[in-house]
């Protein structure tokens, strides 16, 4: 492919998609799939090469670790976007990049604010997003499989591309995970439900689990049921980002609940945590919170922290549960930051479904738009059975 600019280019690729649904940012798709408005092309997993997994050395970091930019996608939910915007360039102190956002943010600074001209299906970047590494000061993303690939191709593309964008290497891991259903301390423990398993249910537990080694540098892997597990999840995700979330290395907050599945679900994960010592060599301290159900799963752990900064959800009408997580972050040290999330958690998620972290900023300049970068078609890596054998060009065509 000639060299092109970079939004050129994914505008001429565009031109050759595959009808997927247009976006509205008054209308935002929820997080499931939405088959009113979705079609699924029936085509495997479409990855770019890359390294088979980042060198050693590399790791994901805790989001309670310093971090230096938080990613959204302008997709929906304008008024909870600023408000996370303001929140994260104010007194979280990071960088806003908002993938397919507006050419500014009111309240938050143009030195703090970068837009970068990506296409996108919805607001879930989480889930979607790059998974951001470290290693000694250099940056990396894992682009992982989106659950929903085949309904969702722009969004699926979205970390590697914004690698590209931002001069950040990625590493395409062969594994379907949402990043809503992954936590991490910083002694190198993942933590995710039982549904990543289900996601891969063509591979072994081992394979899953030696993927999630290798790309994210962690040693041991803890997996918990969701509500309502084996079956379809109650809280219409799966993910553990809706039921609990460390605050530290020692210090875990859980969301209980009063009814079922949410009630049982709760209380075997506080079993898990109660008596057992933490790697940093102290006892976990639970936390807990009130979550509940009114036509969606409401929870106050599907937060943000960037800085010592926790960006919670609100809900109106809920002051005093609102005043009970905001104390249950400020005991393990962190500013609180509310952000009215009514409208979101409606549609299966909130504040943390609609973010994910940069830990260390490229040691080089953003890619300008206005020159003109090498943007070029690779070979595709078949990442699971059944790939097929399209041009790594006709996948680009088809899918980005």
């Amino acid at each position: 492919m000639k060299k092109l600019n970079l939004l050129a280019a994914l505008s001429f690729l565009a031109a050759f998609s595959s009808g997927a649904f247009a976006l509205d940012l008054g209308k935002p798709l929820p997080n499931w799939i939405d088959h009113s408005r979705e079609k699924a092309d029936g085509r495997a997993p479409v990855m770019a090469r890359t390294k088979a997994a980042p060198p050693v050395g590399f790791r994901i970091p805790a989001e309670y670790e310093p971090a230096a930019a938080v990613v959204v996608g302008w997709a929906g939910y304008t008024d909870m976007l600023s408000g996370i915007a303001r929140a994260v360039t104010g007194p979280g102190r990071a960088q806003l990049w908002a993938v397919a956002g507006p050419s500014s943010i009111s309240g938050v600074p143009a030195s703090k604010y970068s837009r970068v001209p990506l296409r996108l299906n919805t607001v879930w970047m989480r889930d979607y997003g790059p998974f951001g590494l470290s290693a000694d000061g250099t940056p990396g993303i894992v682009d992982t499989i989106y659950r929903h690939y085949q309904y969702r191709r722009d969004d699926d593309a979205v970390p590697t591309a914004l690698g590209k964008a931002k001069g950040i290497e990625a590493f395409a891991m062969p594994i379907i995970l949402d990043g809503g259903n992954l936590m991490v301390d910083s002694k190198g423990d993942l933590f995710m439900t039982k549904r990543t398993y289900i996601w891969n249910s063509g591979k072994s537990e081992s394979e899953v689990n030696s993927a999630l080694k290798s790309y994210f540098g962690v040693k041991n892997i803890y997996t918990f049921d969701y509500a309502g597990y084996p079956g379809e999840p109650a809280d219409g995700t799966g993910h553990i980002d809706m039921f609990m979330k460390l605050l530290n290395d020692h210090t875990v907050l859980i969301a209980t609940a009063e009814t079922e599945p949410f009630k049982s679900n709760a209380e075997k994960a506080m079993a898990f945590f109660q008596g057992r010592k933490a790697p940093d060599g102290q006892m976990y301290r639970i936390v807990t919170v009130k979550g509940w159900e009114d036509n969606a799963w409401f929870t106050y752990t599907n937060s943000l922290i960037v800085n010592n900064v926790a960006i919670i959800p609100s809900y109106s009408g809920h002051p005093e549960g609102e005043a009970e997580a905001k104390a249950a972050y400020e005991s393990a040290g962190l500013t609180v930051a509310p952000v009215n999330s009514d409208e979101s958690i409606l549609a299966g998620g909130s504040i943390h479904c609609t973010t994910q972290l940069i830990p260390v900023l490229p040691s080089k300049a953003a890619v300008d738009m206005t020159d003109v970068p090498e943007f070029t078609a690779t070979e595709a890596v078949p990442p699971l059975k059944g790939a097929g054998t399209s041009t790594s060009l006709q996948q680009l065509l088809d899918n980005i």
